[in-house]
């Protein structure tokens, strides 16, 4: 295909992408986005913890210091603008931010400018098909994981055109120390961070060459896996719950790793050994009838419609699977006759395998994992593409492929919008809780809905105190009582994440709790009639609850 037109067709996926990821700003606030925002609080309580506080020794965890910057970080902000709006914001501006990366990170690893315009093509073409562009901007911890994952790289592959030479002492203390600073980022906000640690360690082995640099290096690595040592056990720990019977089966069911580190083997290795299912992944990208827990509103598209986007979004990640897996093998065979690394399949083959060590103890896939996963592969197949130089100049087939990718995305992106569309604006309009959709926020209205919140809370002496402790909030109310102390969360005493909580009341009353004040949606009716209520909002609290 013609040079010129490569860059045309590329210039536009770019933009179509781009533009998908600013219509996530009518994307509505899913749950999990305030449920990690709830749960990693020690820049407000000096310990993390859960929706509840059943899990025993777990349940409020004081994270390494290392992790504590990010926690001030997110306290600040999270204080600073504590209205679902921000939250969508932040999403959104975070999932700009990484493309505006990628595109630095494939004019480093790209030998000229048609290949540049060709991965450019795929990888945004990939990242483009289905709700994918629709999941990237949820404010989650897969955002900061693959931006310090994305930037790691990008440092790593500075020097790639440059002669080869000693690095400049000041550049290799930098770039270590840079390294491991994101190392510590991508560990702090979720235990995904883990599987990504030998990916860091090359990048440090990458990043500088010389004798010079190899004190730099090692003490970098050094300290990232003293580091990784201790977020382990803070993270494995934190997912176990000894408090609690019914928790911990959920948990173990959720993912093999748990049951792992409770010593059953038998069981959970031959799962282990089959679980690879990528196609599970590549399928979270494609619009459903049902949406997990109502995301993206139900009922938009019919069982047909269904079909044909799991065999488009499937079909194209499988298919890019297959093609990059012939170039990383042509790779490897060069690399092995000639006895010298090549550091692009390196890399290609370490972000394959961080994919798969993440993929294969997950029983549970959510929506969000794609988030997660799927850029990881990505990532692994522009590597092993630009591996193979030789033949990708000589060969066709990738730029066909690129040009298939890049129109299949961009049509996708348009059927996207013309599918939720409607559904989004119609949410968009709605004030606090979506109707259509019990575990979203709509983005606009929370400044006017914020007087009954509080007037509802005053009602139970709530707003009287300095500093409420153990309040019952949801997504919505927790916005106003944000800096309240180790609040509750109603998905862990009113919802599926309960355990044995079988009285709501005496739970909260045994923890000292100043009440609860939720959407009056999310009361039983006992509750309800016995609650203060003002406006949508419910109130109950001590003595007389």
């Amino acid at each position: 295909m013609h040079d010129k037109a490569l860059r045309i067709l590329k210039n536009c996926v770019v933009i179509s992408f781009f533009a998908s990821l600013l219509a996530g700003v009518f994307v509505p606030v899913y749950t999990d986005e305030v449920g990690w925002r709830f749960q990693e609080r020690a820049g407000f309580d000096g310990v993390d913890k859960m929706f509840n506080d059943l899990c025993g020794a777990n349940t409020l965890a004081a994270p390494p210091f290392f992790m504590l910057p990010a926690r001030y970080f997110s306290a600040f902000f999270n204080a600073m603008f504590a209205d679902p709006f921000y939250v969508r914001l932040s999403g959104v501006g975070y999932a700009l931010l990484w493309p505006v990366l990628l595109l630095r990170l494939i004019g480093r690893i790209a030998n000229d400018d048609r290949e540049r315009s060709i991965l450019t093509i795929i990888a945004f073409g990939l990242m483009g098909l289905g709700v994918l562009p629709l999941l990237l901007v949820w404010s989650r911890p897969e955002q900061p994981i693959i931006l310090a994952t994305t930037a790691a790289i990008s440092v790593a592959w500075l020097d790639w055109r440059k002669p080869a030479g000693p690095t400049p002492a000041a550049a290799t203390w930098w770039r270590s120390i840079a390294i491991l600073f994101l190392g510590i980022v991508a560990i702090s906000y979720h235990m995904k961070g883990l599987v990504l640690i030998p990916l860091f360690l090359v990048c440090l082995v990458f990043s500088s060459q010389g004798k010079n640099s190899y004190i730099p290096r090692i003490a970098s690595g050094a300290l990232l896996l003293v580091a990784t040592v201790f977020a382990a056990h803070y993270w494995v720990d934190r997912f176990q719950c000894p408090g609690d019977p019914i928790l911990a089966a959920q948990l173990r069911r959720a993912n093999l790793g748990f049951a792992l580190t409770g010593g059953d083997w038998r069981t959970a290795l031959p799962i282990l050994i089959g679980n690879v299912k990528l196609i599970y992944y590549f399928a979270l990208a494609m619009p459903t009838i049902k949406p997990m827990s109502a995301w993206l509103a139900p009922d938009q598209l019919s069982l047909a419609t269904t079909r044909a986007w799991l065999v488009l979004v499937v079909s194209s990640w499988f298919v890019a699977l297959a093609v990059s897996l012939s170039y990383l093998a042509f790779a490897m065979a060069k690399s092995f006759l000639s006895r010298r690394l090549d550091r692009k399949a390196t890399m290609s083959v370490v972000l394959f395998g961080s994919a798969i060590v993440w993929i294969v103890p997950q029983l549970v896939r959510n929506a969000y994992e794609a988030s997660f996963v799927l850029p990881l592969m990505m990532l692994a197949y522009l590597f092993a593409f630009s591996a193979s130089t030789e033949r990708l100049r000589r060969s066709e087939l990738l730029a066909i492929l690129a040009v298939l990718l890049g129109a299949i995305s961009i049509g996708s992106e348009i059927l996207v919008a013309l599918t939720y569309g409607p559904s989004l604006a119609q949410a968009f309009q709605q004030k606090g809780y979506i109707k259509e959709q019990p575990y979203s926020l709509t983005l606009l209205g929370y400044a006017e809905l914020k007087p009954d919140i509080i007037g509802a809370a005053s009602k139970c002496g709530i707003t009287g105190k300095p500093r409420p402790s153990g309040l019952l909030v949801d997504d919505l109310t927790y916005f106003a009582f944000m800096q309240s102390y180790r609040p509750q969360h109603r998905l862990g005493v009113l919802s599926a994440w309960n355990g044995s909580i079988a009285d709501p009341v005496a739970y909260l009353r045994a923890r000292g709790s100043d009440g609860i004040i939720v959407g009056c949606r999310y009361l039983n009716d006992d509750l309800r009639r016995r609650s203060q209520r003002q406006g949508e909002f419910c109130c109950l609290g001590p003595p007389d609850w």
